[in-house]
C-alpha cells in the first residue's frame, strides 16, 4: 500500500506554502482544514510541529508534555538537531532553569510567552540551561503557548525556537492567535484516541482495503477526513460535486463500510504509524504539579 502519511505531509507542506505573503486572518483560515484534521493524539505533534513551523516561522518547534501524576517530562522537536543525541544529561540537568516551562508550570496560563519575556540576553547567557544547552542548539530564544491545562492529566504546549535576533511581537500574535485551535484540536485528539481504541478490531479490514483506491480516490477520502464537504472536496480539486459523489460511492463500496464517517476513520487508521510516538527526549520526576 502507498504511504498515505507522506502523501499528506506534501499536501500539508504545499499548503503552508501558499499562504506566504497573506494576512494573518487569511493565514490561518486556510490552515485550519489541516489544524481540525481527524489525528490520533500519538500523531498530533507530528502533524501539528510542521504547521506551526511553516506559519510563524523559525528553526525549531517543539512539543511538550507533562503529566501531572508523575512530573514527568517529554519533548519532541522537529525537526531534529544533530547535537540533541549529546546533549540529553545536559536537559536533565538544567531544564528546571527554563523560565517559560516555570511560567507555564506555576500559572496554567496558555497565552504565548518567550524566554526575553523574563531574562535579559546577559541573565539567560549566564545561565547552564544556555552555556550547556541551548548553545549549543543556537537557540537565542523561544515562544510557547500552552495547549492543555493540568487538569486533563497533562500539561502540554507548542514552541518555536530562534537564533537572533528572536521573535517579535507579530510572531506573537500568530502564535496566540493559533492557541485556541490547537487547544481543541488537542482535545479532539484526546477523544478520538479514546473513540478508537474501543472500536480499533472493526477497522482493520477497511483500513487494509486502502490499497484498491486509486490516487484520486484517496485525495478525496483525505479531504473527507479532513473534515471536507463535498463542494469544499470538488473545489479544491477542480471537480464537479457530482465526480465526488460519485468517487465516494466507490469509495464506500470498496473499503465495505456504509458511512463518510467510516470511511474517513478507517483512512486515519490506515495512515498512522503502527509504533507509539516516539519522542526526542524524556526528563523523569521533572517537577511534582500537585
Amino acid at each position: 500500500m502507498m504511504d498515505v502519511r507522506r502523501q499528506r505531509q506534501y499536501a500539508i507542506a504545499r499548503r503552508v506554502r501558499l499562504v506566504a505573503g497573506t494576512s494573518l486572518a487569511d493565514r490561518i483560515a486556510r490552515v485550519l482544514p489541516d489544524i481540525y484534521a481527524i489525528t490520533p493524539l500519538h500523531e498530533f505533534p507530528r502533524r501539528m510541529l510542521p504547521l506551526i513551523l511553516g506559519i510563524v516561522g523559525g528553526d525549531k518547534c517543539c512539543y511538550h508534555a507533562i503529566e501531572v501524576a508523575t512530573g514527568d517530562y517529554r519533548v519532541l522537536a522537529m525537526p531534529h538537531h544533530h547535537a540533541l543525541n549529546d546533549l540529553h544529561d545536559a536537559r536533565v540537568a538544567y531544564m528546571y532553569q527554563h523560565p517559560v516551562l516555570g511560567h507555564f508550570i506555576r500559572c496554567d496560563r496558555p497565552d504565548g510567552r518567550m524566554i526575553s519575556d523574563f531574562l535579559s540576553t546577559s541573565e539567560y547567557h549566564h545561565l547552564p540551561l544556555y552555556g550547556e544547552f541551548f548553545k549549543h542548539l543556537d537557540v537565542e530564544d523561544q515562544l510557547m503557548v500552552g495547549i492543555s491545562s493540568a487538569c486533563s492529566g497533562y500539561l502540554t504546549g507548542i514552541s518555536v525556537e530562534r537564533g537572533y535576533p528572536g521573535f517579535s511581537s507579530e510572531d506573537r500574535r500568530t502564535l496566540d492567535a493559533l492557541q485556541p485551535h490547537l487547544a481543541t484540536a488537542h482535545a479532539n485528539a484526546i477523544r478520538y484516541s479514546q473513540a478508537l481504541r474501543s472500536i480499533v478490531p472493526d477497522l482493520h479490514g477497511p483500513a487494509r482495503r486502502l490499497d484498491r483506491l486509486t490516487m484520486r480516490q484517496l485525495e478525496i477520502l483525505e479531504s473527507l477526513a479532513a473534515g471536507r464537504s463535498n463542494a469544499q472536496i470538488a473545489a479544491a480539486l477542480d471537480l464537479s460535486p457530482g465526480t465526488v459523489r460519485k468517487h465516494l460511492e466507490h469509495i464506500l463500496r470498496r473499503l465495505g463500510v456504509t458511512t463518510r464517517t467510516a470511511a474517513a476513520v478507517a483512512f486515519v487508521a490506515g495512515s498512522q504509524p503502527r509504533t507509539e510516538e516516539q519522542w526526542t527526549a524524556s526528563v523523569p520526576s521533572f517537577v511534582k504539579l500537585h
